[in-house]
């Protein structure tokens, strides 16, 4: 049996290689697996989600493809995405026996949380008119609100412990 520290000093050791990699495919897909899992959302296999944007409908790609193009877009880091799903799993634990949302909900929360992780752990973060450049499929009073929403959400709570992110990609190592 190993000591508790040398555990620990391994998961810290796996966190901080996770970090200073380049994002992977595979955390692209666990992050947007755990964005599926915030809300039940109405969705169908053979129907395409669609949205109205700038005065046309417009299709949503699939979410790991969404959440991808965001990343590449905003030029994001690893730390980012690893606060984006400790607030993702924040919200599953507030919301998913009480809220169903729409085809897009996933996309949607993934897009606030990824806005407000930002803003909390950088000094120089994006404004929301360039997450609506990012983001492309929503417009800037849409993320406003957005971004509103999940603080009220959260209830402003913004701070994150090394433990939360350790919980939240247990399941990915």
């Amino acid at each position: 049996m190993q000591p508790a520290a040398t555990v620990d000093l391994q998961k810290s050791q796996r966190l901080s290689d996770l970090i200073r990699r380049p994002i992977s495919s595979r955390l692209v897909q666990y992050v947007a697996q755990q964005a599926g899992l915030v809300i039940p959302c109405h969705t169908s296999a053979t129907t395409k989600t669609k949205i109205r944007h700038e005065d046309e409908e417009t299709q949503l790609p699939p979410l790991p493809i969404f959440i991808q193009s965001l990343i590449k877009r905003s030029c994001v880091k690893p730390g980012t995405i690893l606060g984006a799903l400790v607030f993702l799993d924040r919200l599953q634990r507030r919301l998913a026996h009480l809220a169903k949302g729409m085809p897009c909900t996933c996309h949607r929360i993934f897009l606030a949380t990824l806005i407000v992780t930002s803003k909390s752990l950088h000094d120089t973060s994006p404004k929301n008119k360039h997450w609506a450049r990012y983001a492309i499929y929503f417009n800037l009073s849409e993320i406003n609100l957005m971004e509103q929403q999940l603080l009220s959400l959260m209830v402003m709570c913004v701070c994150t412990a090394e433990i939360e992110i350790f919980m939240c990609i247990l399941l990915f190592f």
